[in-house]
């Protein structure tokens, strides 16, 4: 019984399974697409440079708070207890 090592390079005899190129259309549809998006992108930044207090409102600031949740309530119930601990000793 004869071992079979594995090749260490690809055989160049058989061809790549090379995916078809996309279409002009599909490129200029693409293209397009990415365009836009970037001017999305830039006037939503100019309004947030214009008033930072959008940033508050803002779609990524509303899931921040989302994820973070859990870790928002721990905090504010920490300074709480620390405050509530704080009066007992001086009062």
């Amino acid at each position: 019984m004869a071992l079979q090592r594995k090749k260490s390079l690809p055989d160049v005899q058989v061809p790549l399974n090379a995916p078809a190129s996309i279409t002009r259309e599909e490129v200029s549809v693409l293209s397009s697409a990415r365009r836009e998006e970037m001017r999305r992108v830039e006037e939503e930044n100019e309004r947030l440079r214009a008033n930072p207090l959008l940033y508050l409102v803002s779609p990524h600031m509303k899931d921040w708070f989302t994820r973070q949740q859990l870790v928002l309530v721990i905090l504010i119930v920490n300074i709480s207890l620390a405050l509530m601990f704080f009066k007992l000793l001086t009062s």
